[in-house]
């Protein structure tokens, strides 16, 4: 079992035979978690004791929302904790040339402005398991969650390095409000991402 609360994008590795709700599922749910048990925290709210999570299938279209028991966790990994381990370097993931490059590029931004950030999406969950789930045309998701708001050279730097990557870089900044996108942090309004659906409202810390 995990210690302490997860967090939205955090990956989880289930117990085998673990029982999700909904209980009725796809047959590909189970035949996905057989060869690969892990699952991804989504942004939704989840009764005592449970953790809301995705599962992937084996195509882009494949994405089961369900319910998984905190007991039935076996280990975590955070998006940070991707980020810190740098597996793009030795690259036993395989991850592209193309998306490395965007990777290091905003890693060295990231010790150079002391900002803390994770891979989510496709390319954070090939890292964590291995499996070739990008190509070289994949966007790269990334993420910061952070207390206090962002030094606004710190963005700056990071729309740069956004601009002159090989690869898309879609950068989300996290608050205590929830999350939003990185171009639209300092508008009036934002579509802010919370545990209770996504809404339009003003993003302030």
């Amino acid at each position: 079992m995990v210690d302490g609360d997860v967090r939205p994008h955090d990956l989880l590795w289930i117990a085998e035979g673990s029982k999700l709700r909904p209980e009725s599922q796809p047959a590909w749910v189970r035949e996905a978690l057989n060869g690969m048990p892990v699952v991804v925290v989504r942004r939704a709210e989840a009764p005592p004791g449970f953790a809301a999570v995705g599962i992937r299938g084996g195509s882009r279209e494949l994405r089961f929302a369900a319910l998984v028991k905190l007991t039935d966790v076996r280990s975590l990994r955070t998006p940070e904790s991707l980020a810190s381990e740098r597996r793009w370097h030795k690259n036993p993931a395989g991850i592209s040339v193309a998306l490395q490059d965007v990777l290091t590029a905003f890693d060295e931004l990231s010790c150079r402005e002391k900002f803390v950030w994770g891979p989510v999406g496709g390319v954070g969950y090939q890292l964590a398991t291995g499996l070739p789930v990008t190509t070289d045309k994949s966007d790269i998701d990334v993420l910061i969650r952070c207390e206090v708001p962002p030094h606004p050279l710190m963005i700056s730097s990071i729309r740069y390095i956004a601009k002159q990557g090989t690869a898309h870089l879609d950068v989300t900044v996290e608050g205590p409000p929830g999350a939003v996108s990185l171009e639209e942090l300092h508008s009036r309004n934002v579509l802010l991402k919370t545990s209770r659906g996504p809404r339009i409202a003003a993003f302030t810390w």
